[in-house]
């Protein structure tokens, strides 16, 4: 039997559906399979096809995708040993799943008619396929599809030398590991002098584990070429060289098909040139991160990597493969990032991935934990899956205890990642992640109206209330002075304000251009504010259509948020001595909307906070101090809670997309 066979005939005596096949007639069945080939993204068969043939996963690894309702709904990924298409062979129907492939992968195709032949040779075989569809049906019965694991591999590439790269990608790397627990592996497919990995705190030590490369071909590699490095923190380095390159087509998928089952993430470090190898790390990992100059005289070079690496990737790949951020080690001072987007025609604007630091101009590991998060330490955060969004409701003065769940926070070293904030929550939310300071924020807001009488002199500018009692443009100043005149690009943390288009009664997330135009927008409660006309829009109060805006931080990619409620759960608010005048009723009208509207829209969130304010006025905002303690003492009866989600999506078990 010659050797190509007798390998099919060894791995099918392992795959699970021919375990009780005799190996006699495995021998037997062995030729009438036929060995197919395909690329990361290509699909092997689509749902609604034809069924003429069923398919055994050699190597690589499939994703079986279903279209229901319209939409594609991930199901599972297939790898070695799984199968597909079997199921139209048995009941003669269409295809009822897509397969594309998630890394190159060969399978052996057996077509209907031999199919129908290993069938009626084999009964063993139907019976393991009834047992499995019964398993089956259980597990999808309890799981809920449509949630795709996270990506795995990463390429990370710059668009030319001294841009700090090898630093980015350690720090990055530090960052997961110590602030989770997914296991981290970075790929060097060059081999360096063993004194740069010392620079950055990286010891040599023996393989972790000689079975990992047991899938390889022979003679595929040397022992010798390969070089394993270990960081205190928890992350792994393998060194790779030119023992890999001979047959890369084969060798390295195969490679990441196993490093994939003992590791969460893996990064390959490329060289700032795309030779063939680099090309083919490209193609097949997951996502490329894009470590840019930032200079005018190099735009062209990073516009001609960045088609490179698109033409590589797909067309569609700026959708979600490619994520450019930029170094400022190069040059004293750069192109600004808004215009860097549009000269690039980038998606989003970048972000700055390695600043002038003493760390990365000498091949240090950034280990700092700084608050705002920022550069590579943001980067890891996204990537492990452990990035904290906070949802500010509305709620006017009372919204002042926001400020005293913040300083909780922050006293407890836990670091948001992102705001999102309605009406008040927009005011106090856009004037944090401009300081990304409670104590900056307390003394530009609540500090600045002792009394009644200074917040009535520096916010209420009553008008003829024919759209409002009040013009907003003193609590307008106000909030510029705080915030220093920001746009959101100078946001020390990233912010989504809500507001509402009264005319069209549609939700306006801001989070480009002007921060107090923003927020002016957010807190314009009808009939107490007059209406705010913003790039031709009247914006309203946000928490007329969100008022408390959780699902704006999910769809920013927020892996836990905690959502702060200052409308009381019932609606409402204590008895009142006299009868409410016109703007007491209309702020008790609104109040009554946003809390029972409240639990809806904050059910999403992974810990809800309700300060207990339902005692103050909607206009208390010379009671900052004590609403400010109120939102203190919320979030102590929740810190350990808070602490307990902040470890658990840190996990393993929880990468996220």
């Amino acid at each position: 039997m010659e050797k190509n066979l007798q390998d099919l005939v060894e791995f099918l005596l392992k795959v699970p559906l021919f375990s009780s096949v005799p190996s006699t007639q495995i021998d037997q069945i062995a030729d009438l399979f036929k060995r197919e080939t395909y690329q990361k993204d290509d699909i092997i068969c689509r749902q609604g096809d034809p069924g003429d043939s069923m398919y055994v996963v050699r190597s690589g690894i499939v994703s079986v995708f279903k279209e229901i309702e319209g939409k594609e709904i991930y199901v599972s990924d297939l790898k070695r040993g799984g199968f597909f298409g079997e199921i139209s062979l048995l009941s003669d129907a269409d295809r009822n799943a897509t397969i594309r492939v998630s890394l190159d992968t060969t399978v052996y195709c057996l077509t209907r008619e031999n199919f129908e032949i290993l069938i009626k040779n084999n009964k063993s075989i139907g019976l393991y396929l009834s047992r499995y569809y019964a398993k089956r049906m259980v597990l999808e019965t309890k799981n809920q599809p449509g949630k795709k694991n996270g990506p795995v591999f990463y390429a990370v590439s710059a668009t030319g030398p001294n841009l700090g790269g090898s630093h980015f990608l350690y720090t990055v790397s530090y960052h997961i590991s110590d602030e989770s627990e997914k296991r981290v592996l970075v790929i060097e497919p060059h081999l360096e002098p063993e004194r740069i990995m010392e620079k950055y705190g990286l010891a040599r030590i023996v393989c972790p584990d000689p079975g990992l490369f047991t899938l390889l071909p022979e003679n595929s590699y040397r022992s010798e070429d390969i070089r394993w490095f270990f960081h205190e923190s928890g992350f792994t380095v393998l060194q790779l060289n030119k023992g890999f390159s001979d047959r890369l087509s084969e060798v390295v998928p195969v490679m990441m098909e196993e490093l994939q089952q003992n590791y969460d993430i893996i990064f390959v470090n490329l060289a700032h040139y795309l030779t063939s190898m680099e090309r083919l790390f490209v193609r097949l990992c997951d996502r490329t991160l894009v470590l840019m100059h930032n200079t005018h005289e190099t735009l062209e070079d990073v516009r001609k990597r960045l088609g490179e690496i698109e033409q590589i990737c797909g067309s569609r790949a700026f959708l979600g493969r490619i994520r450019a951020g930029v170094s400022h080690l190069y040059g004293q001072k750069g192109i600004p990032r808004q215009e860097m987007k549009t000269l690039l025609n980038l998606p989003e604007t970048p972000n700055i991935w390695v600043d002038r630091s003493d760390d990365a101009f000498n091949d240090r590991i950034d280990t700092k934990k700084c608050f705002p998060v920022k550069g590579a330490r943001a980067v890891a955060r996204e990537i492990a899956g452990i990035r904290l969004g906070i949802a500010l409701g509305a709620g006017a003065a009372r919204g002042w205890a926001h400020i005293g769940v913040l300083k909780v926070l922050e006293d407890a070293g836990i670091h948001i990642d992102m705001i999102a904030g309605t009406s008040m929550g927009a005011l106090v939310g856009g004037i944090y992640a401009a300081t990304a300071s409670v104590d900056q924020l307390r003394k530009d807001t609540i500090e600045r109206l002792p009394t009644k009488r200074a917040a009535r002199k520096k916010i209420f500018d009553y008008t003829f209330p024919i759209q409002g009692f009040l013009q907003g443009g003193k609590a307008a100043k106000m909030v510029r002075k705080a915030v220093n005149d920001a746009d959101f690009l100078d946001l020390m943390i990233p912010a989504y304000l809500v507001g509402v288009d009264i005319l069209k009664g549609e939700e306006v997330v801001f989070e480009t251009g002007d921060v107090t135009d923003a927020i002016r927008s957010s807190i314009s409660i009808p009939a107490v504010f007059s209406p705010y006309k913003h790039k031709g829009r009247w914006m309203v109060d946000g928490g007329l259509l969100n008022p408390v805006p959780v699902d704006v931080l999910l769809r920013k990619g927020a892996d836990m948020v905690i959502a702060v409620c200052i409308e009381p759960r019932s609606g409402g608010r204590g008895e009142a001595s006299r009868a409410p005048g016109i703007k007491e009723m209309v702020f008790r009208t609104i109040s009554i909307v946003h809390g029972r509207a409240t639990g809806d829209f904050a059910k999403n969130a992974d810990i809800v906070l309700y300060p207990d304010v339902k005692d103050h006025g909607w206009d208390d905002f010379h009671k900052g101090i004590s609403l400010m303690r109120y939102g203190m003492e919320e979030c102590f009866e929740h810190i350990v809670e808070i602490k307990k989600m902040i470890r658990s999506k840190g996990a393993r078990k929880g990468i996220s997309s």
